[in-house]
């Protein structure tokens, strides 16, 4: 198969998934699903798992988010959307499994378009619209709603990693008593540098935008298979700049060992995907899973998720 067939088969298998994903609650779960489903390295899949985390949790996680942030229409509800989305997650699982994930999708869909009228503008058109949507949506968020956001952080766990000392300016470590004021895009920007989330926040989502999604987009293509391409692209997400989820619980040198392994790794994959190619795919994802798991990339993957998410509702 041609790369340009294997581009068109990616095309029409998105089209085929949005098509049947129309309704928002059901494109928040195919992309939660999606992303989870994927043999990803170093994480959680239906063939692999944790001692305290299966695949099992994320299908209840995104069955609480999709509810939950269904209901999502404007700036106005996304506080309370987001600590609904993150208390119902918890409680289902009993983790903040998919915080990270809440905590990217939510300003997406709050500030997703409507798509109606749209059917003339190209891909780069869509997001580029979008982006600047969520930029806006950010600007207008509340100190009020900030501290009801930063309060369902705190409520979810975050932060409590072996360790780890975060400082006080660290949106996901927010300790004490809740507050009923918060700036928590300030929190964001001072976070970002260690924080890929955060750096979503501080900067308007421009890096998901014009970065995550056009990657897992030309991942899916080269490959010509959806789950395929989320692996692909979840890896050269890591070969970029690591994971600050690694970073915090590791730190920062761990992690750069870890984008070298794993651009090592992307430059022996070759398309279609030979045995030589499956091969270093399986001996990174081993080398992510030693020592507890702590090698976890789930920055990478959260990321991914809400790319998937976007992808489902502009192609």
């Amino acid at each position: 198969m041609s790369n340009t067939q294997r581009a068109e088969r990616a095309s029409n298998l998105w089209r085929l998934i949005a098509a049947i994903t129309d309704d928002r609650r059901d494109a928040i779960r195919m992309a939660c699903v999606l992303e989870a489903t994927a043999p990803k390295v170093g994480n959680v899949h239906p063939a692999a798992r944790f001692a305290d985390l299966t695949y099992t949790d994320f299908i209840l996680a995104a069955d609480a988010t999709a509810d939950a942030l269904g209901q999502l229409d404007c700036v106005a509800n996304v506080d309370s959307v987001i600590a609904a989305a993150v208390s119902t997650s918890v409680a289902a699982t009993g983790t903040n499994v998919n915080l990270g994930i809440v905590l990217l999708l939510a300003p997406l869909v709050a500030a997703e378009p409507s798509w109606s009228v749209d059917e003339a503008q190209t891909f780069e058109q869509k997001i580029c619209r979008w982006q600047s949507g969520v930029e806006l949506l950010l600007r207008n968020l509340t100190h009020e709603q900030g501290a009801k956001i930063a309060a369902a952080i705190s409520a979810s766990g975050a932060g409590g990693l072996p360790d780890e000392s975060l400082g006080s300016d660290h949106p996901l470590d927010v300790t004490g008593p809740p507050s009923a004021s918060y700036d928590l895009i300030a929190a964001m920007r001072l976070a970002a540098k260690r924080d890929r989330i955060a750096s979503q926040y501080a900067a308007g989502f421009r890096d998901l935008f014009e970065n995550v999604v056009p990657k897992l987009r030309d991942a899916v293509d080269r490959s010509g298979d959806l789950l395929s391409g989320i692996v692909l692209a979840h890896i050269t997400l890591i070969a970029e700049s690591g994971d600050s989820l690694i970073a915090r619980k590791r730190g920062a040198a761990e992690s750069t060992r870890v984008a070298n392994l794993a651009k090592n790794c992307l430059s022996e994959i070759q398309f279609p995907c030979n045995a030589g190619s499956i091969l270093r795919i399986q001996q990174l994802d081993a080398a992510l899973r030693i020592d507890g798991n702590r090698l976890n990339p789930g920055t990478s993957a959260d990321l991914i998720a809400a790319a998937i998410y976007v992808m489902l509702r502009v192609v």
